[in-house]
This record gives structure tokens, sequence and C-alpha cells, in this order.
């Protein structure tokens, strides 16, 4: 399995066939979009489990960093929230200026042994969106931050769209073993963690 391509791996197939095929402007959930955001991956070694070593891991040491693309968009009547990536929405929840998005889906891997269709990675990408204002006062540079919301102008609505410049957090994937009898997964599971930072592309 390629890491490079673990963020994609949780898109349906027919998603990523209409995302190919369509040419014209995109339209997202909901009646706000916050920003469409451009993020590079890079890969945690202190808090990854999964072993290189291992032949469904064999690319973690020379992955390094791969970038995806994403729009955060909300039904403020609803009070619902999305994360769009190659077309397809998944649930995100807005808490402040953090937003975080759980997605689950099959991903079968070789050590699980042959029949075994049902193993599983779940995604968490979680971030705080940070203002143009904000994110000049830690430089654009997310490692600057310290747990806190840095100083600057809340994100929020104007005229020139939605104040938000840069996202700063983390993407989670957890492989999860097989549940038939024919599963024998090793590990049975083990997790992979990517600090990120996103920039507005829009």
């Amino acid at each position: 399995m390629h890491l490079k391509r673990l963020a994609l791996a949780l898109f349906p197939a027919a998603a990523l066939a209409v995302a190919a095929g369509c040419f014209s402007d995109p339209v997202y959930p909901g009646n706000q979009v916050l920003g469409s955001f451009r993020f590079q991956a890079k890969l945690d070694a202190a808090r990854t489990t999964c072993d290189a070593g291992s032949r469904d891991f064999a690319q973690l040491d020379d992955a390094g960093v791969f970038y995806f693309e994403g729009t955060f968009s909300r039904d403020t009547d609803a009070g619902t929230g999305f994360l769009t990536v190659l077309g397809f929405a998944r649930d995100a929840g807005y808490t402040g200026q953090s937003v975080s998005s759980t997605h689950r889906a099959t991903a079968p891997r070789a050590s699980c042994g042959t029949g075994c269709e049902d193993s599983e990675i779940e995604e968490a990408l979680n971030v705080m969106l940070l203002s143009d204002s904000q994110s000049r006062n830690v430089a654009r540079d997310c490692t600057r931050l310290d747990g806190g919301v840095p100083e600057g102008d809340i994100p929020a609505p104007t005229e020139n769209g939605y104040d938000v410049s840069l996202a700063c957090g983390t993407l989670t994937d957890v492989f999860l073993p097989g549940k038939g009898a024919t599963c024998k997964c090793q590990p049975a599971t083990c997790t992979t963690v990517y600090t990120v930072r996103g920039d507005r592309q829009d």
C-alpha cells in the first residue's frame, strides 16, 4: 500500500470518477464555503506505530511528504459541516476555530491474509483554521503554535470571502483488522500520524 495515497484511499471510486470527469466549477455542500486548501502532510515518526518493515507499510521510510487538497464548508442553518476531497464530501465538525473530520472505509491489507477483505482505515483530520492576521502573527509557520489561539482577528465572513488563510493540525490513519475468520492481520492494528499544513488556494 503506497502511503502517499492513503488519504485518497478513503474516497469511493465513483466519487473519484466523477471528480476526474468534471471540469465545471465545483459545488460544495452547505451555504458557507470557508475555503479551499492545498495540504502538505509530513510523517510524524515519533507518533507513528506502524512498522516500515512490514510489507503493508514499506513506503513509510521514503514517503516523507505527500499533498492533497480539500475544501471546508458548512450549513449555518442546520449546524452541519463538511470536508470535500476529490469531489467526495464527508462530515466535519466545527468548534470555534477547530475542525475535525473522521471517516472510515474498507482498505484490504496483504498481511491480513488471503480472503480477508474487510480490514479498514479510520482517518481523522484535525486542524485549526487561522485568519490572515493570525497567520501573519505566527509567520505562517504551524510549528510556532503552542496549543493556544494566536493573536489576530477571529476567522469570519468578509465582503471578499471567509477570512481563513492557514490550516494547521494532524492527519491520523488507524489501521483496523478484518473481522472474518480468515483475517490474520499482522499487526492487528497500528497508527500513522502526519502533521499537516494547509495553505488557502481560492
